[in-house]
């Protein structure tokens, strides 16, 4: 009889370990972090009004053994949520939050963006449609390698870049879409801001302030108030500022912005 109550008590405990593994098998399996894409714009220089971009699906590519398959299979669609955000409204700090999403623990190594037909671009008052070649059908895909753990958010700024997105034609009224835009993650990156100034101490509206680092060049506008903020990748940065055909009184070379950083005062007086 004893014999038998220890069998039991062994078999009993065997059955609770069993239970544990495969809870705990399971919880890893299952376990998710989440994914959140802040987009935001380097502006686009004229007398331009609104910059419309459709976006129809925005999906991930989970990184498998292969690393070479692009099959439906390893992309995961997050939002098929049809979006039409206007660039233009976000400049100097401001962005727009366009997918924040569950995601399974693992990695990943691209996003792809699916555009509509509803993009535009509105110049003088006249709105022109804008197309993409293949933008309906393969997307526009992103190369960012990125890892996400239990419980983590990570934040990917998406910065369109229109000056480079967007190609009036020579005769036509026509505008052509070729998307353009960096990516990188949050963590990595920093700000830059200041303020331009005419001779009197106003601000001024409109002045292009350009970061430049490696042959690379980001931009942005100057608010109605005249103060500005540049969202950048970490690095080491020439700051210029040009506009109206005046001339700024500086320039600021060798910015070092590491990760974290927000570093003000890059101030300018148009002359």
């Amino acid at each position: 009889m004893m014999k038998n109550y220890f069998g039991f008590m062994i078999l009993g405990f065997v059955l609770v370990l069993a239970l544990n593994k495969c809870e705990n098998s399971e919880n890893t399996d299952t376990a998710t972090g989440s994914l959140l894409i802040q987009a935001f714009d380097a502006p686009f220089e004229g007398n331009v009004q609104h910059i419309y971009l459709n976006i129809t699906e925005v999906s991930v590519h989970k990184a498998v053994a292969d690393s070479s398959a692009d099959s439906s299979a390893t992309w995961i669609v997050l939002s098929e949520l049809d979006t039409t955000i206007d660039f233009l409204d976000l400049v100097n700090g401001e962005m727009a939050a366009l997918i924040e999403e569950d995601l399974e623990v693992g990695q990943y190594s691209q996003l792809r963006l699916m555009l509509g037909d509803s993009s535009a671009i509105v110049v003088d008052g006249t709105s022109y449609s804008l197309k993409v070649p293949s933008g309906s059908e393969s997307g526009v895909k992103l190369n960012l390698g990125f890892f996400i753990n239990p419980d983590e958010i990570i934040e990917i700024y998406l910065d369109f870049d229109a000056a480079r997105s967007i190609n009036k034609h020579p005769v036509q009224d026509k505008y052509s879409l070729q998307p353009t835009f960096r990516v990188f993650k949050s963590v990595l990156s920093g700000t830059i801001a200041g303020a331009v100034y005419d001779t009197t101490g106003a601000g001024m509206e409109d002045i292009v302030i350009q970061a430049i680092s490696n042959g690379d060049t980001v931009s942005t506008l100057s608010s109605e108030s005249g103060l500005y903020q540049l969202i950048l990748l970490e690095g080491a940065y020439t700051l210029e500022a040009d506009g109206f055909e005046l001339m700024a009184d500086t320039s600021y070379s060798a910015i070092s912005l590491a990760a974290g950083d927000h570093l003000s005062d890059y101030d300018f007086v148009m002359e």
